[in-house]
Formats: structure tokens, C-alpha cells, sequence
């Protein structure tokens, strides 16, 4: 618990909000893909005050016609398919940091710690990776690139 608090003293480079630019998965065979397609959409937030979001979708996804209670199972399990969303605190180490999950849309998730490995890119954008091994087994890495969205106009 003292890191914590150590870590949330100094001021992170992570805080503010950043623009989702790419989120690749690679698999144990070496096959590696565009998550949610070649243009997905979101931001990840971090505040000064240790809390975090975000919220991760497909381009692809489809908007849904009609009433909400008209919407198929099936075109709602399609579209919550495409994207990840929670929310919690963080702990910034420096060289990772690690997600405390609060709320998600895998209920699964809630109150687990998610670790990213942080690599700070030449061009200012972040690449926050997955371990190779999560919760006691190996996993696909996951890599988000995140950069500072564009001043609006």
C-alpha cells in the first residue's frame, strides 16, 4: 500500500485523456490482428485523483433501428462483442501500470487488477501491453496505442 501512495504523490505522465489509435492482439502462434478493425474509437482517461475509464469500440459497430426494446439479443450481443469498457483506480510504476477494476462490462472482471507494460513512443503516443500471462495462465498480448487527441477547432 505504501507504493501506492508513493506513486500517486509524484504527478503521472500518464494523466489526461488519450485517443485510441490501435489496439493489436497476438496469439501464441504468432498470428496477429486489428482487434476492432483498422479504425477503431475511444479514449482512456486518468485522472489526478487515481481513477480511471475507458471505453474501447469497433468503427464497425452497427447502430440499432427502432426502439430499444425492439433491438434483437443478437444485434446487442454483436455490438457489446466489439468493444471494452471499465472503470476503477490506477497505481502508475513507471514501466507499468496497473488497472484496480471497479466497474466492467465483463462483471467477471470487477475487482481485479489489470497490469499494462508502459513504453512511452518516440512520437509522444503510449503503448500500454498485456503480460503474457494473466490470471495464472498464458494469454494473447494485447497492444493499445493511445496518443493526446487532436485540439477541437
Amino acid at each position: 500500500m505504501a507504493v501506492r501512495s508513493l506513486r500517486m504523490s509524484a504527478r503521472s505522465p500518464l494523466i489526461g485523456y488519450w485517443q485510441l489509435v490501435s489496439f493489436t492482439e497476438r496469439r501464441e502462434n504468432g498470428e496477429q490482428f486489428d482487434v476492432f478493425g483498422s479504425n477503431p474509437k475511444g479514449y482512456i482517461a486518468y485522472s489526478e485523483s487515481g481513477h480511471m475509464s475507458v471505453l474501447f469500440a469497433s468503427a464497425r459497430r452497427q447502430p440499432f433501428k427502432g426502439a430499444w426494446d425492439g433491438v434483437s439479443d443478437t444485434q446487442k450481443a454483436a455490438n457489446y462483442d466489439a468493444m471494452v469498457a471499465y472503470s476503477g483506480r490506477y497505481t502508475d510504476f513507471g514501466d507499468r501500470v496497473v488497472h484496480h477494476v471497479v466497474v466492467c462490462w465483463i462483471p467477471n472482471w470487477e475487482g481485479r487488477d489489470l497490469e499494462r507494460v508502459l513504453t512511452f513512443l518516440p512520437d509522444g503516443r503510449v503503448r500500454l501491453r498485456t503480460p503474457e500471462m494473466r490470471f495464472g495462465r498464458p494469454q494473447p498480448v494485447q497492444d493499445v496505442i493511445v496518443q493526446r487527441p487532436a485540439p477541437q477547432t
